[in-house]
């Protein structure tokens, strides 16, 4: 009894020595306990920065990291990045915007993408696109379907298909995609990408290079084809070349694996591709996912009848319309456009067409490659040109004219689909070079050709080829014209009846041609855009240090028929060429300069 007395007493001497501590001593040490809290925290929390400070500070902290977090992206550096992500990821939990989503789980793709961690980076991506599709609300239908694509594809891409068979047959068979006018259009794209991989070898020809460019040039309608947003505030979004798709977590059915909602501050994610952000305008009525058209379903069914020749035509079609070469075998051909995959992409692409255009005219590439590989050749020529009625978009006219050169070919109608390209894209000059080529076998008009070199004139700077036949058509216009530009008038000065009248004959210098407001003006552009002073010692300078006068002879020859032989960029090239005694260029530009065509006087 004694000695616990002696205990509980030296206790209560204890517990009097603390209350004794003064108060000041209290408020020197606190702060300091407080402080070393605090940098603890940040340093093993970064998110616990966010609730120092008023409500003000807070989202004005948010309001930035966005920017932060983008420019760390742009620089590559991950180790940052990551940690801003982290924090961003806490400070926006509950945040729905599809844009912000899209910001935050792109830069954790591209962390995990660049990161060193031994893990299967395919799955973690995969498991990282199952949340941000869990994040998305199901009011944001447009976004959830394009990310729910995206994720598809990013499993077609690692060659996980399985997965990919069972998160299409989910996007499939879910309702709230149904009446969206590109749930059609994705659902092609990825049977289509399916069938692909699953071919690959079949399809890819001997020569083919062995980074397999048949499957990544795919039809040019990839995501950057099929880039678009959903209007207004539902989304900002844009599909970027090839990137991954798949399911949403709740919805999708995948045999044995769970959708993840992963925490992002354990790691990252990548995407090289930069968010563009487009609208498209709201389309009120679209075509339903499983409408079916019954002549096109009966065509598929019966099969196709393969054709030794329509095979080795399409053998030899351009890279661009088509990349994937059919095999020469029968059976193997069979069991390529009989599969499962084929009519299903063929299936939702034609359906896509009745979809308004900014949806329906990514899907006509694919579509014509499909309809091409399978025989229907009349139909892909069929679809190819209400395209060309609906959009003034330069791929069908391009296809439309690929295509007639190895199964209709007409001239007349050839030379319309290549004015066509040209009048849509002056610029592209093996368009340009292909009218040249008619132009030699007198399959074209010469004066229509003038035309069709003035437009890529305009809209560029040509190469010296391209210079040389166009002096080489006004010489031989000009030649040509003679008689034309000849005319009979009437000559009653004399005033005497019974004199036999006369008649005068009068020379019209300028051809028709070239007497319209358009020619006039493109003349004077011409003056700055292509002979100017500047422009001159320029080509002068790279002339000397290269040795080649071609660009200059071939300029100064056009020049010396539209301005006249005097014309001083003219006059300046002639003497450069005499003194270099270069005699092939020297003799052309002579050549045409005693041909006196002066079109034009501007002085």
């Amino acid at each position: 009894m004694v000695e616990t007395e002696e205990k509980s007493g030296k206790c209560e001497e204890i517990k009097l020595k603390r209350r004794r501590v003064s108060s000041s001593e209290i408020d020197s040490v606190a702060p300091d306990t407080q402080k070393y809290k605090r940098v603890h925290l940040c340093r093993a929390k970064p998110s616990y920065l966010l609730s120092l400070g008023n409500n003000e500070s807070r989202s004005e902290y948010l309001n930035r990291l966005p920017g932060i977090l983008r420019e760390l992206l742009r620089r590559r550096n991950w180790s940052d990045a990551s940690r801003v992500l982290s924090v961003l990821m806490k400070g926006t939990m509950n945040d729905h915007c599809p844009k912000m989503n899209r910001l935050k789980y792109e830069a954790h793709i591209q962390i995990v993408n660049h990161s060193e961690t031994q893990k299967k980076k395919a799955d973690e991506i995969g498991r990282i696109y199952d949340t941000w599709i869990g994040q998305i609300g199901k009011q944001h239908k447009k976004e959830r379907l394009l990310v729910w694509y995206e994720q598809i594809c990013h499993f077609i891409e690692h060659e996980m298909h399985t997965d990919a068979k069972s998160a299409a047959i989910s996007l499939m068979q879910n309702r709230d995609f149904g009446m969206l006018p590109r749930a059609n259009l994705f659902i092609g794209i990825i049977f289509y990408k399916l069938w692909c991989s699953k071919f690959s070898k079949e399809l890819q020809p001997e020569e083919a290079d062995d980074d397999n460019k048949s499957l990544s040039n795919m039809s040019e309608s990839k995501s950057n084809s099929l880039a678009e947003c959903s209007g207004g505030d539902d989304s900002a979004c844009s599909v970027a070349s090839e990137v991954s798709a798949r399911k949403d977590s709740e919805t999708s059915v995948m045999n044995g694996k769970k959708g993840s909602h992963l925490s992002i501050s354990d790691s990252g994610t990548k995407m090289d591709t930069k968010v563009k952000l487009k609208s498209t305008p709201h389309v009120t009525t679209s075509p339903q996912l499983y409408a079916t058209s019954e002549e096109n379903e009966g065509s598929l069914r019966d099969g196709v009848e393969f054709d030794p020749t329509v095979i080795s035509i399409l053998g030899d079609m351009d890279p661009w319309l088509l990349p994937l070469k059919p095999p020469k075998d029968p059976d193997c051909y069979n069991r390529i456009v009989n599969d499962s995959y084929y009519k299903d992409a063929v299936k939702h692409m034609r359906q896509t067409l009745q979809s308004p255009c900014h949806v329906s005219l990514p899907a006509l590439h694919p579509l014509v490659q499909l309809l091409l590989i399978g025989g229907h050749v009349d139909e892909a020529m069929k679809v190819v040109e209400e395209m060309c009625k609906k959009v003034q978009d330069i791929k069908p006219f391009r296809i439309k004219a690929l295509m007639m050169e190895k199964f209709h070919r007409n001239s007349d109608m050839l030379a319309k689909s290549y004015e066509d390209i040209l009048k849509i894209d002056p610029c592209c000059i093996t368009t340009l070079k292909k009218l040249i080529g008619m132009c030699i076998e007198d399959e074209y008009s010469r004066d229509s050709l003038i035309e069709m070199i003035a437009l890529h004139v305009e809209a560029s700077f040509p190469e010296p080829e391209i210079w040389k036949e166009l002096a080489s058509c006004f010489s031989l216009f000009f030649e040509n014209l003679d008689e034309d530009r000849m005319s009979v008038c009437l000559d009653d000065r004399s005033g005497d009846k019974r004199n036999q009248q006369s008649y005068s004959v009068r020379y019209n210098p300028t051809p028709k041609m070239f007497t319209s407001k358009l020619w006039a003006l493109r003349a004077k552009c011409w003056l700055n855009r292509h002979f100017s002073p500047e422009m001159l010692e320029t080509e002068k300078k790279n002339s000397i240090v290269t040795g080649d006068w071609e660009m200059m002879s071939y300029k100064a020859a056009c020049a010396s028929h539209i301005y006249g032989r005097d014309f001083g960029y003219v006059t300046k090239v002639y003497g450069f060429l005499k003194n270099s005694n270069n005699v092939e260029f020297f003799n052309f530009l002579r050549e045409h300069r005693r041909n006196w065509n002066k079109i034009y006087n501007f002085e």
